[in-house]
């Protein structure tokens, strides 16, 4: 060969077979060697919708929950789910569905309590208003658990996600707030929502500024706000970060004598404010004192007329309400309330369980993950985020709206997958370590 055909620049460089346009689509469905899938970027992005949906009311000073697009979220969830779960198929990475579902048993059969009598309650009795909804949404539980990958060194990256979710949320409804002061309750309704990202924001960050800030930032949120519920959560959320902050720097041989001590302080603290809540109630919001104790005696009257099983959700999500020469018909101010009434004893019985395995394994994840700060910063606020969703709908309607059903168990469910993954490799770790030492 000639010397023109030597030089390099005359070398053809071999090029890559091209892909079709089914083994493009089909890539998002590989496995990533780092970080996020573009089908977990997609529901990610699909439950970051149904926080804006959620916060909508301060932040757009519209809340879509009222309007048509209530149901948005779910329509484009539902497939994003189930891309997602076929491509962890494809993978061969299918979830644990036996520890998923065990651990999410008692909230499911309290779902399919809930559609059975609501399809009664719809299509023979035709009630307009039923926990069809409820039902649906509170059923999809078990997807979001399954939806986190089983390998620790990605629960990561799902829990920067989240926390970043809930912060960068948080933000947007305290500017709204701000902007709207004034207007009448703009964040009723979703204060566990802001203060939960305040302290997801608190215990995920290491910089004592940025501390200091995120308890600034949730006092902020309840000031303005002006509500009962907001000054509740936000108390909360102070005495959690404090008793927290005592029991890390403690030596395990005292945390006993500190839980009493904490208890004891915790309980006077209680009892101190709600003694002034009731010296100072004429200056503080009135919360529809008239129309809640109206509604909770109704509540708890149909309870006592059939205390096993209620309605069985066969009776109408609405109660009639007169006010002055209006007749209003709204739900019970109280979701827990409503399942006494429509679940009886069975409905009831079945929340309080589920809702207690979530709680139980949350705590269990929060213990083994000490080791890894992110980690444990999510676990640490999702729990705090289970508590005061439970005050924010033990006096308010929040679980027949759509962006709120999502966001409530959207969060619990992706907590209940990352903390059995968590928890698992937690336990296979100690194993391992075990049988060395054997």
């Amino acid at each position: 060969m000639n010397a023109f055909t030597q030089r390099r620049w005359w070398t053809r460089t071999p090029r890559p077979p091209k892909r079709g346009p089914v083994s493009r689509m089909a890539m998002p469905l590989a496995a990533a060697g780092d970080g996020l899938r573009l089908t977990e970027w997609l529901v990610l992005a699909v439950f970051s919708l149904a926080y804006m949906m959620a916060i909508s009311a301060p932040l757009f000073g519209i809340p879509f929950h009222r309007t048509g697009l209530n149901h948005v979220a779910m329509a484009l969830l539902g497939p994003a789910l189930l891309l997602h779960l076929v491509g962890l198929a494809l993978n061969r990475e299918p979830p644990r569905y036996d520890r998923v579902f065990a651990t999410c048993l008692p909230l499911l059969l309290m779902a399919v309590y809930a559609l059975v009598g609501s399809a009664v309650a719809k299509w023979e009795l035709k009630e307009r208003d039923t926990y069809l909804t409820f039902g649906l949404y509170t059923a999809m539980l078990p997807l979001y658990a399954a939806a986190v990958p089983t390998l620790r060194h990605r629960l990561r990256h799902w829990a920067l996600a989240l926390v970043s979710i809930w912060v960068l949320f948080s933000l947007a409804a305290l500017v709204g707030e701000a902007v709207r002061f004034g207007t009448k309750e703009t964040l009723h309704e979703i204060e566990f929502l802001v203060v939960s990202g305040f302290v997801a924001l608190y215990y995920a960050a290491p910089s004592r500024v940025i501390k200091l800030m995120a308890i600034a930032m949730l006092l902020a949120a309840a000031v303005l706000n002006q509500k009962l519920t907001g000054y509740i959560i936000a108390a909360m959320a102070v005495i959690h970060i404090v008793v927290a902050a005592g029991w890390r720097r403690l030596l395990p041989q005292w945390r006993w004598p500190y839980v009493v001590g904490a208890t004891v302080f915790t309980a006077a603290l209680v009892a101190v404010l709600t003694l002034l809540y009731f010296e100072f109630r004429e200056h503080l919001p009135s919360g529809n004192v008239e129309v809640r104790m109206t509604q909770y005696e109704a509540a708890m009257r149909q309870f006592f007329e059939s205390p096993i099983w209620g309605s069985a959700y066969t009776a109408g999500s609405g109660e009639a309400y007169r006010e002055s020469f209006r007749l209003l018909n709204i739900p019970t101010h109280s979701d827990v309330l409503d399942m006494l009434k429509h679940g009886g004893l069975i409905g009831f019985g079945l929340f309080c369980w589920g809702y207690w395995k979530i709680f139980a394994l949350l705590n269990r994840a929060v213990a083994a993950t000490r080791d890894d700060a992110l980690l444990n910063a999510y676990f640490v606020a999702v729990r705090f985020f289970q508590i005061t969703a439970l005050v924010n709908f033990s006096l308010n309607p929040l679980l027949l709206k759509g962006p709120f059903l999502i966001v409530i168990w959207g969060n619990l469910g992706l907590a209940v997958g990352l903390a059995l993954a968590a928890t698992g490799a937690f336990e296979r770790a100690r194993t391992g370590r075990g049988g060395a030492a054997a």
